[in-house]
């Protein structure tokens, strides 16, 4: 149902602040980070409590109004973009924390609260935040949850499955669904909760978190690698789960064309001296630097020892060590300053994953869209998390959707799914992926989503048309 001017009166009677306009509200609510997908929202609403998220959705529901909920809006699927002239229900405003438990390091925070903000919040009290994204100075704790977010830590601190203790969720209807439970250990029915993480703000809006908060490491320390072999990569790898055990905590990896994109479009230095075929970036957190040091300067020897790397640079100094994270970070960005950006977000066997490369490169090439000057596509590159099996496949070209966009899609998910891989590992389905659902997931199971979606959201409302409501 449009919005009508009895709505927004009705909104603002409940003293919410509202943005409304006759024609679509500015970029900054209507585009997502890539500038790829653009919505048509006229009227944006900002509650400071969750009665009135509860008020807001009880009345959408009634009149039928489509609901798109918006943190940082720092996506990349358009799954807080509005498509269908939906309200957008930014919980920015909602970003208190509401309680820390020292003791336990249990933070229960609302879901507008930015991660970095609430990882210096934890910090000062002696934890951090198990979740650590490129985003970090934008995206919210409430979407990182409706995500499932990932990150660069996931290979120490796993997936908010595990780090959520508990959460607030307003349904479709309004009902407050109350499950801020604080307690590590609960095994008193089903795990409502865990409905909610992941399904991008589909099922109802997430209102605050009960996160379980990781011990602020007393010691850290990097190391960068360069190697000239994909397989070189997975053998260090092993070996890192070897030596260094419990204190890695981050293992990145990147081609050469990644790095050079970085220093060309970004203007940074190079982390190593030489140019190398791939990078890797290996963090370790632990209790005791003299013990971290040894423990990775062993690893190192190891590694030149087998002849895996062709060079290293051990990065302690904490000024040095947010410059190489930066980098690591940009990357992103600099890939969407380069061109436009189709990327996209798998999970996939590791034996598996320089093989896409290849095999994308030669499909394009077969089509007549890549590997020379002037064609459409200019580059495509792969980076990511060694460890959880997450890779990033970037298809640079003059633009969105057209000629590339039509020989990718679905060749590509086809092709992932093929080869024992998810279509969506960290970015979720968003407004576009759903459609690619049936390559990965089986019928049975999709059906069941969709029955769960309906059994809560029998009037459509929450995120109309994207996520599983796609498959």
């Amino acid at each position: 149902t449009p919005v009508s001017k009895a709505d927004i009166e009705y909104f603002s009677g409940l003293g919410v602040s509202v943005v409304h306009n006759e024609e679509p509200l500015e970029a900054r609510y209507n585009v997502d980070a890539l500038g790829k997908y653009h919505g048509d929202a006229q009227v944006a609403l900002f509650p400071t409590t969750t009665l009135q998220v509860s008020d807001i959705l009880a009345y959408c529901n009634q009149r039928r109004i489509g609901v798109v909920t918006q943190g940082g809006n720092s996506g990349v699927c358009g799954g807080a973009t509005a498509h269908r002239g939906e309200v957008i229900l930014s919980l920015r405003d909602m970003n208190k924390v509401r309680d820390m438990d020292v003791i336990s390091g249990v933070l229960v925070a609302e879901s507008g609260c930015v991660l970095e903000d609430l990882d210096n919040y934890a910090q000062k009290q002696g934890y951090t935040v198990p979740v650590d994204l490129g985003a970090r100075k934008k995206c919210m704790i409430g979407g990182n949850v409706s995500t499932n977010a990932g990150g660069l830590r996931y290979l120490r601190y796993g997936s908010m499955h595990g780090s959520v203790l508990g959460l607030e969720v307003v349904l479709p209807d309004g009902q407050i669904l109350d499950s801020l439970f604080t307690l590590k250990k609960d095994a008193s029915g089903y795990d409502i909760k865990q409905l909610f993480i992941g399904a991008e703000g589909t099922l109802g809006v997430v209102t605050a978190v009960a996160i379980s908060l990781a011990p602020k490491p007393r010691a850290s320390q990097l190391a960068v690698l360069g190697l000239q072999d994909f397989s070189k990569i997975q053998r260090a790898f092993v070996l890192a789960r070897q030596y260094l055990g419990e204190i890695v905590s981050a293992f990145e990896f990147w081609e050469k064309r990644c790095n050079e994109l970085v220093v060309e479009y970004e203007s940074y230095d190079s982390l190593l001296s030489n140019s190398h075929e791939f990078y890797v970036l290996i963090e370790t957190r632990g209790s005791c630097l003299r013990h971290d040091m040894e423990k990775l300067d062993t690893f190192l020897e190891c590694l030149r020892g087998e002849e895996l790397i062709d060079e290293s640079r051990v990065v302690r100094d904490a000024e040095d060590m947010d410059r190489t994270w930066l980098f690591r970070s940009q990357m992103a960005h600099a890939h969407s300053k380069s061109g436009h950006m189709h990327v996209y977000d798998f999970s996939l066997p590791s034996k598996y994953q320089y093989e896409l490369l290849v095999a994308v490169k030669s499909h394009l090439e077969q089509a007549g869209l890549y590997g020379k000057p002037g064609l459409p596509v200019s580059d495509v590159t792969i980076f990511g998390h060694v460890g959880d099996d997450n890779i990033h496949l970037q298809v640079i070209a003059r633009e969105f959707g057209g000629v590339v966009e039509e020989t990718m899609e679905p060749w590509v998910y086809e092709w992932v799914g093929s080869h024992g891989g998810s279509v969506a590992a960290e970015h979720g389905l968003g407004s576009h992926k759903g459609q690619f659902l049936k390559y990965s997931k089986s019928p049975v199971l999709i059906e069941l989503m969709k029955s769960i979606k309906q059994m809560l959201d029998p009037n459509g409302i929450m995120n109309p048309g994207k996520h599983v409501s796609r498959a």
